[in-house]
């Protein structure tokens, strides 16, 4: 759509009027160097930015229901009868442990007279000893047997799948899941790690729920593995309200996600974000994923679309934007488990930013990127970790924008911050939520970015922000490298009405590199950001979450993103549905 032009004469007078009152209110753009110059933040890459921070999700499906029905033993004696003076035990049945390892398990026993239930104690020491090890169905046994020369045998029985029974009553395709059951094999060990992997890439499925029993199959130390599937939702989302918008797009701002589950049967998901501030930003994506081969790959491609107004002391200068983002990508789940999952991620991005303002484009830029990734989690019974690595190497080239002077933007970004050509930049970042007693618990977190060159503000490092420094604004001092570190200790309220309400003390810290490659007048280069304050996390029946933050400064930096302030509110509620 063609912008709108302004009669010369209003257009001169409503620049200088403008102009005037924007350098007068804003200290950043008081003395500009080559061109006007926005608050921190407020183009088209930092507003990109702020609304590509992680989705809103529900709970992970880290758990799926395996109903456990062993195989009784063969009978042995019943009678308590008298004790047996054992020299030692033969251990048979399996070809899984050496003997020496399973004869440690009951080397307490050899050389004693036992009792009828003390030697039943000992073959159940074994099976235990089995199934920890996740042969779910093990069993251990003593069969009749003359014990006149005082050794005594105890039968070992790790259990094997004798057949798959799969009752698929869901619109899933039933060859989907032989694909991900296909590592299940009759004749195999039933093992913990194997089945939980399977059942769980099947549970990563949205829209459909898993339920396994094991139950003993018709030969004598073999089991029947039962898959029960069925649909659950068929489309699911989030809709959210917070104020983590810039502060000249919008703070207010409202979020709809929607994902349509299962739509041709082979596991796939179609989904479509929004996000809206009435202040001038809207941020629309679709995205597509769909599993392929046997062991828990997908694929998939996204698109979206944003497009930025200024408001506030800046609207007159019709400081706008727009940027299209177009991606393909992969994952694989390198570990899946309960209590342990690592996934590797590949994507490439074709990013395309521009900036406008006094009805000219100022800049044209495309980016393409392409990063590799690993992220993950796991459990243990202190505490939660979180974990993320990713490489990204991209080329910023421009194709077009120009300056209030005339200046072509490559030429402006050659003589300054030469951010166009290849660069790479790696991403770290690490959780932990550790457990301190059974109220009280501690989450620290990090995260850093390192550059290999000066960045353009899409791909750089903020720290303001509610999920930064709390005390500063969205937006609020960029980097090309950098770090964010928060410590939060929250306290679970004793409440009946609330099924979580927990109380949060926090701390945050964060430093960065404005410029990896500074030049002559860029100014300050290293910036570091302090603060701390409350919070209250709300989780009410699974379905509504609600995080109400205060944050103060410590110490004296002013907000440029922003009308600074010593302290700032944060407020997010979400519903799942």
């Amino acid at each position: 759509m063609a912008r709108k032009k302004l009669p010369y004469g209003k257009k001169c007078l409503g620049l200088v009027l403008a102009l005037a009152t924007v350098c007068s209110a804003s200290p950043v753009l008081a003395a500009p160097p080559t061109d006007v110059t926005r608050p921190p933040g407020a183009d088209v890459g930092g507003i990109q930015h702020s609304v590509e921070q992680p989705p809103v999700r529900g709970p992970e499906k880290n758990n799926v229901e395996i109903e456990v029905k062993r195989e009784e033993p063969p009978a042995g004696p019943q009678e308590e009868g008298p004790r047996i003076h054992v020299e030692a035990f033969r251990i048979t049945g399996q070809d899984i442990y050496k003997q020496e390892e399973l004869q440690e398990l009951v080397k307490d026993s050899v050389d004693k007279d036992l009792t009828l239930a003390e030697l039943q104690a000992v073959a159940q020491k074994i099976a235990e000893h089995f199934r920890k090890a996740g042969y779910l169905v093990a069993n251990a046994y003593l069969p009749a047997q003359d014990v006149a020369e005082g050794t005594l045998e105890i039968i070992v029985v790790p259990g094997k799948y004798e057949s798959i029974d799969i009752r698929n009553q869901s619109r899933l395709s039933t060859e989907i899941v032989k694909n991900w059951l296909s590592n299940i094999k009759t004749g195999d060990y039933v093992k913990k790690d194997v089945l939980e992997r399977a059942l769980l890439l099947m549970s990563d499925t949205s829209g459909v729920s898993i339920k396994a029993t094991l139950a003993p199959g018709q030969a004598s130390g073999t089991t029947t593995l039962i898959v029960e599937i069925t649909d659950s939702h068929e489309m699911g989302g989030t809709f959210s309200l917070n104020n983590h918008g810039n502060y000249y797009t919008g703070q207010g701002r409202g979020r709809v996600s929607v994902d349509f589950n299962n739509i041709s049967g082979q596991g796939d998901v179609l989904s479509f974000d929004d996000t809206y501030s009435g202040g001038g930003l809207n941020n629309a994506a679709v995205q597509y994923l769909l599993p392929v081969g046997k062991d828990g790959a997908r694929v998939g491609f996204s698109y979206s679309t944003m497009h930025y107004k200024l408001g506030k002391e800046f609207e007159a200068l019709e400081f706008d934007g727009d940027s299209k983002v177009a991606g393909i990508f992969a994952s694989y789940p390198i570990i899946r488990s309960r209590d342990t999952n690592l996934f590797a991620q590949i994507g490439y991005d074709m990013r395309q930013l521009a900036d406008n303002g006094f009805g000219i484009k100022m800049s044209d830029k495309r980016d393409n990127v392409f990063s590799v990734g690993l992220h993950g989690a796991s459990r243990d019974a202190a505490g939660f970790n979180t974990y993320d690595l990713s490489i990204a190497t991209g080329n910023l080239s421009f194709k077009g924008g120009r300056s209030i002077f005339g200046e072509p933007a490559e030429t402006i970004d050659r003589n300054t911050s030469k951010t166009a050509g290849r660069y790479t930049k790696i991403n770290l970042g690490f959780s932990r939520q550790q457990l301190l007693s059974d109220r009280l618990s501690f989450l620290f977190s990090v995260n850093g970015q390192a550059a290999s060159k000066n960045l353009d503000s899409s791909q750089k490092l903020y720290l303001g922000g509610a999920s930064g420094v709390r005390a500063y604004a969205e937006g609020e001092a960029a980097g090309d490298q950098g770090y964010i570190l928060t410590g939060e200790l929250r306290w679970n309220l004793p409440t009946r009405s609330i099924p979580s309400l927990q109380l949060a003390a926090f701390i945050d810290h964060g430093q960065v590199t404005v410029h990896k490659n500074p030049w002559p007048g860029s100014g300050e280069n290293s910036l570091s950001l302090s603060s701390a304050g409350l919070g209250l996390i709300a989780n009410i029946h699974k379905d509504y979450t609600v995080r109400l933050d205060y944050a103060r400064k410590i110490g004296a930096k002013e907000d440029t993103a922003a009308p600074d302030k010593n302290g700032r509110w944060w407020l997010m509620g979400t519903q799942y549905f």
